[in-house]
């Protein structure tokens, strides 16, 4: 049963991996004016860990971390600040959490007994040369 349900997170993980790096492709394409390449294909979502403990690990260049930060003070001639009302570009934090709670409402609810079965069909499909 251990094996079946770390073949079952993995292929949740392995989905929602894809699932966040296509819907944060949209968002740096609409959010960014010029062509940001690095910033798109330099992205990638990896399965690791143990069959106990797969964990979802996702590659981003660093700098899209900062494009997220809202600025929020700017000076002015005479060294005043003023309160900034520039957003970040919304790239980064509302898909880490949006995907982290897509996950775990995942886990918690698809694991059924229509879920283990296919698991199993599929296995035995492997297994028998098919």
């Amino acid at each position: 049963m251990d094996a079946i349900r770390s073949t079952f997170v993995r292929n949740i993980l392995k989905e929602e991996g894809i699932r966040f790096i296509k819907n944060q492709g949209i968002a740096i394409s609409s959010a960014t004016k010029v062509r940001s390449g690095n910033l798109i294909k330099n992205r990638k979502a990896i399965v690791t860990g143990t069959d106990t403990n797969p964990q979802l690990h996702v590659e981003l260049p660093a700098y899209a971390r900062f494009l997220d930060i809202r600025r929020k003070f700017r000076r002015s001639r005479r060294g005043q600040t003023k309160r900034s009302s520039a957003r970040g570009m919304r790239i980064y934090n509302r898909f880490v959490m949006g995907h982290y709670y897509r996950i775990a409402e995942r886990l918690q609810f698809e694991f059924t007994q229509e879920t283990i079965d296919l698991i199993r069909s599929n296995w035995k499909g492997a297994f028998d040369g098919k």
